[in-house]
C-alpha cells in the first residue's frame, strides 16, 4: 500500500473513532439526563400518592422491568437487558422516605400507621436481603428498618438486628441502642426497674467521648437534639419511674443530673428557634 493510500485509510479510521467517540460520550450525557427525568417524575409521582400505597408502589418499581440498551463503560461495547424504571438505590432511598413520613403522620390512626410500616419494613428486608443495593443504601435502608421496628413496638425484631451489628455503627452504639429499646419494653411490661437499669446503660453512652459530636434531627419537626438534650430527656424518664415505684430520693438524684444538661442543650441550641421553644416546653412539662 503506498504513501497516500496509507494516509487516506488512517484518516478514515481516526475520523470513525472520533465520531464513535463523540456518539458515545453523547450517550452517556443522554442517559444521565433521562435517567434525572425519570428519577424526578417518579419521586414526583410517589410523593402524590396515598401513603396507604407506599409499600406496592415500591414493590412494583422494584420487580417491573424495562428493556434498555446502554452503551457500557469500555467503548463500543453496549450492555442490553432488563432493569428496572430507576436505580435499585433510588428505590432504597424512596423507602426511606416513606418510613420518614410514616414516622410524622399524626392524622392517621396509628393501626393504620402501623400496618403501613410493617409493609415497609417486609419490602426493605427484601431489597436488602437481594443484595442489589450499594453498601452505602443497604446501611442507610437497614437503619430505617430498625426504626421502623421501633415504631410498631417489636422491641425484640429490633434487638435482633442490633445484636447481629450493624455496619458503619459500633459494637457500643448497638449494644446502647438495644439498652434504649430493651427500656422501652421494660416500661410497657410495667419493670420499672429493669427499665432505669437499661436507660442508664443508654445515657453512659450518649455522655461518652464516642458520643461527644452528636446531634440528631427528626425530619418530622426539624427539632435538633444535642447529646445533652437525649441524656436529660432519658434521666427524666428515670425521674420518672422512679418516682412511680416510690423511690423519691432516686427521683430527685435523677433530676439534679438533668438540670445541668438540660443547660448546656439550651446553650448549644440557642441560635435555633425550633429547637429551643421544644426544649423549653420539654423543660416546662418537668417542673423545670
Amino acid at each position: 500500500m503506498n504513501k497516500p493510500v496509507k494516509t487516506a485509510v488512517s484518516l478514515v479510521i481516526a475520523a470513525a473513532v472520533l465520531a464513535g467517540g463523540v456518539r458515545y460520550l453523547w450517550s452517556i450525557r443522554q442517559t444521565k439526563e433521562m435517567d434525572r427525568e425519570k428519577s424526578k417524575t417518579v419521586r414526583r409521582e410517589f410523593r402524590k400518592a396515598p401513603l396507604d400505597e407506599a409499600a406496592s408502589r415500591l414493590e412494583k418499581l422494584y420487580t417491573e422491568k424495562f428493556f434498555t440498551v446502554r452503551f457500557g463503560k469500555a467503548f463500543p461495547y453496549l450492555r442490553m437487558g432488563n432493569e428496572p424504571k430507576v436505580s435499585y438505590d433510588f428505590i432504597g432511598l424512596l423507602a426511606e422516605e416513606a418510613f420518614i413520613r410514616l414516622a410524622g403522620d399524626v392524622k392517621s390512626p396509628k393501626t393504620d400507621t402501623d400496618r403501613r410500616i410493617k409493609e415497609l419494613i417486609v419490602f426493605a428486608a427484601k431489597m436488602i436481603e437481594d443484595g442489589k443495593l450499594s453498601k452505602s443504601a443497604s446501611n442507610s435502608l437497614r437503619e430505617r428498618r430498625l426504626d421502623g421496628l421501633f415504631l410498631i413496638g417489636d422491641y425484640d425484631g429490633a434487638v435482633a438486628m442490633l445484636d447481629e451489628g450493624l455496619d458503619g455503627r459500633t459494637p457500643e452504639w448497638c449494644r446502647s441502642t438495644a439498652a434504649k429499646l430493651r427500656a422501652h419494653k421494660a416500661m410497657e411490661t410495667g419493670d420499672k426497674n429493669e427499665a432505669i437499669k437499661q436507660l442508664s446503660v443508654f445515657i453512659d453512652y450518649m455522655l461518652s467521648d464516642e458520643m461527644k459530636d452528636f446531634e440528631d434531627s427528626d425530619p418530622a419537626n426539624g427539632v435538633v437534639y444535642s447529646r445533652e438534650w437525649v441524656a436529660a430527656k432519658n434521666y427524666m424518664r428515670c425521674a420518672t419511674l422512679s418516682g412511680e415505684a416510690g423511690d423519691a430520693k432516686a427521683k430527685t438524684e435523677f433530676m439534679e443530673k438533668a438540670k445541668p444538661l438540660y443547660k448546656t442543650a439550651l446553650e448549644k441550641a440557642k441560635d435555633d428557634e425550633i429547637s429551643v421553644k421544644e426544649l423549653k416546653q420539654e423543660m416546662k412539662s418537668y417542673g423545670l
